[in-house]
């Protein structure tokens, strides 16, 4: 019962120690970790690699998947990128072993794991909360733990051999060890403790190679259980990313364990390789490495075909923030900045609506994305559609005031707030338009006189104002352009104001030198108000909007 305790307390010592490492290791290399992946994977091969690289060098396939899944679904990747940078994380994660294997049985692990683990302990201590020097000695707390648990396991299960009935672990078959393997690693979360578990009791004499061999497979499988679950309440595309996962797993392992495993013995003999523990960590990285050349000519077929799953009906509020794990401040900054991009579209549009001034002439709709066309159908209301507009700004709101982590740096929180900023601009232009949508009606048919059209007036230069912002938008551009722009804009907006301020004075002015100051009716008094009011709240909205477009451009 002892050497059972013994072997439970090192895996869980083993366990925390990787945990230490990862959480360490992500403190010191995330942001360099999510640009390398945000930018190296443009191609599948590459995608592969990436996957394979960081995986191998993180030791954790589960945070890489979760860096993944994060930047497929704000966008920044595509699927089948996103689908080889996971495969080639299951190939990355084999090198577990070949460092257990190397150091966990060649070396005096107790010399090496309490003074790593001891000397980081005591300078962490000392370390400054939230320092890049305190996130390295993490990593070295989790590594003595790691190889501590891992030498306190191996001592455990070399006791067991002389305990245990060796005829009757022998006895059992392939498949009940590919099930075990499945179970075990499902229920720890690891299959690096689990390639540890099969190495230790391969090196003691409780597993022959064989049985090891396919403990490893059914580990290979049930790793796919992290991704299957971590997807469950995950967008489309999540799961797309789990199915893929989980069905190269099923036909790799598959493969591996009706081909590769009966011709085990004779490739290790026929390559010479006695040492039963490189024999396993081989066989591991042989089988996920064929695996990968099987699928890699097929992977943009396959995500392709992946696609066609989980398909539902594209929100009518968010399009990218709802999809995108707010634990990955890279796509989850990305899926913000989208956000607001589409918010000022809608705006855009909303306004131009409700000053009845047709958005063909000021937007080029083919450039909108689809989304946002359906969003404009002719079927939905003005209040459907502000309210969608409302709605969205809520979700950006709340959506970053949840955002919290090590690598949410000043420079992000400033981001942050400039785009904030934007939607509250763009947002507050509609509303200002919305609050006077009668008194449109009356600034477009004014009843001081016959002749008397402010539709005339405003539709033009409003037109040609959101041309321009449209512009800065859709199209690349410089930062003189923008200012230049932008400056355009405002002083068109300047010029309307005044115009038509002034072009309703002076219809005032005629009506009462043509009737008499004293003839002059109550309700056109209040008409006269009505119009210098309106002409007001036109160019507030105006003003928003141009700040709302300089705002999110300045920031992209």
């Amino acid at each position: 019962m002892s050497t059972v305790i013994t072997s439970l307390l090192g895996l869980g010592i083993f366990l925390y120690g990787m945990h230490l490492l990862v959480v360490g290791l992500n403190a010191i290399a995330s942001d360099t970790t999510r640009k390398i992946l945000s930018r190296s994977t443009r191609s599948p091969i590459n995608s592969v690699l990436t996957g394979t690289g960081i995986t191998a060098i993180l030791q954790s396939s589960s945070m890489v998947s979760l860096i993944v899944l994060a930047f497929a679904s704000s966008g920044m990747i595509p699927l089948f990128n996103a689908v080889g940078v996971i495969l080639g994380a299951n190939l990355g994660t084999t090198f577990t072993g070949w460092v257990v294997a190397t150091i966990g049985f060649k070396m005096n692990l107790e010399a090496i794991a309490l003074p790593c683990f001891g000397l980081s302990a005591l300078l962490f201590v000392f370390s400054k909360e939230g320092s890049r020097r305190r996130a390295l000695l993490q990593v070295f707390m989790g590594f003595g733990l790691l190889i501590f648990g891992l030498d306190q396991m191996k001592n455990a299960v070399a006791d067991l051999p002389s305990i245990l009935d060796a005829e009757l672990i022998k006895g059992l078959n392939p498949i009940t060890f590919a099930l075990i393997g499945i179970l075990m690693t499902a229920v720890i979360q690891s299959s690096s403790a689990m390639t540890m578990i099969a190495l230790t009791s391969l090196h003691s004499g409780l597993i022959d190679l064989y049985s090891a061999a396919a403990l490893i497979i059914g580990a290979d499988l049930g790793t796919t259980s992290t991704t299957l679950l971590g997807s469950l309440k995950g967008s489309s595309i999540m799961k797309q990313l789990a199915l893929s996962h989980c069905i190269y797993n099923v036909v790799v392992d598959g493969f591996a364990f009706l081909v590769m495993l009966p011709l085990l013995p004779f490739a290790l003999e026929y390559l010479g390789i006695n040492d039963p523990l490189y024999g396993l960590v081989l066989f591991h990285s042989s089988f996920n490495f064929v695996g990968l050349l099987l699928f890699l000519p097929f992977l943009k077929q396959y995500s392709k075909w992946l696609s066609g799953f989980f398909l539902t009906k594209a929100s009518v509020v968010t399009e990218f923030i709802h999809k995108t794990p707010k634990t990955v401040t890279p796509a989850a900054l990305n899926a913000i900045d989208k956000e607001t991009k589409s918010l000022i579209y809608r705006c855009l549009l909303l306004n131009l609506r409700n000053l009845k001034i047709d958005p063909k002439n000021a937007i080029n709709l083919d450039a909108l994305p689809e989304s946002l066309s359906q969003s404009e159908a002719p079927h939905r209301s003005f209040e459907e559609a502000y309210r969608d507009v409302k709605e969205i700004e809520g979700e950006i709101r709340h959506y970053c005031s949840s955002l919290a982590g090590p690598d949410l740096t000043p420079e992000n929180k400033q981001v942050i707030n400039a785009l904030l900023d934007s939607t509250r601009d763009a947002v507050y232009s509609c509303k200002t338009l919305k609050d006077i949508r009668q008194d449109l009606v009356e600034f477009r048919h004014p009843k001081l006189g016959a002749n008397f059209d402010t539709s005339q007036h405003y539709q033009s230069p409003i037109t040609q104002i959101y041309s321009g912002l449209f512009s800065l938008l859709t199209q690349e551009h410089r930062p003189h352009y923008l200012a230049k722009v932008v400056s355009e804009a405002s002083q068109k907006n300047e010029a309307l104001h005044q115009d038509l301020h002034d072009e309703i004075i002076l219809h005032m002015d005629k009506l009462s030198e043509a009737l008499g100051q004293d003839k002059l009716s109550s309700d056109e008094r209040d008409d006269a108000a009505t119009l210098l009011n309106t002409n007001r709240e036109i160019w507030l909205s105006n003003l928003n909007i141009i700040d709302s477009v300089n705002t999110y451009c300045k920031t992209s």
